[in-house]
């Protein structure tokens, strides 16, 4: 072979490796702001759920009295208590939406974020929707 022929080779193998490196970059940065996007909404459906959780219903249990280990939660309370969570967690996470419902006893808390991921847009990939689910009853005894 020639030494002309081989001129450029070096560059174009430099030129792909680098492209590969680049890739596997943006993925690893995508799938590490995947992972603690759903860590910190994971945290917030657990401390929202907990909130709802201290929302007694006072009328129900001095009316009733206490049945078993479950206190009676109010669902106005635990409403009102998840939108105070809401709000003291909005500035960490903009965009995230929490709902809560409550049977009785257990107040479960579905915590919801969209999260535009660092290289999305170079990929060509859409906002990721992270979704999280927590139950919280109140303790009963000791």
């Amino acid at each position: 072979m020639s030494r002309r022929r081989d001129e450029g080779t070096v560059l174009v193998l430099v030129l792909g490796f680098t492209m590969v490196l680049a890739l596997m970059v943006g993925v690893v940065v995508n799938v590490s702001a995947a992972v603690l996007a759903r860590r910190a909404v994971s945290g917030a459906a657990d401390g929202a759920a907990v909130a709802a959780a201290q929302a007694l219903d006072v009328e129900r249990l001095y009316r009733d009295g206490l049945r078993g280990d479950r206190v009676p939660l109010s669902p106005v309370g635990a409403r009102q208590r998840v939108a105070a969570y809401a709000e003291q967690v909005r500035s960490d996470q903009p965009g995230l939406r929490l709902t809560v419902s409550v049977d009785s006893s257990t107040a479960t808390v579905v915590a919801v974020r969209d999260v535009r991921l660092p290289f999305g847009r170079l990929l060509g990939l859409r906002p990721l929707r992270v979704e999280a689910v927590a139950r919280a009853r109140a303790p009963v005894g000791p």
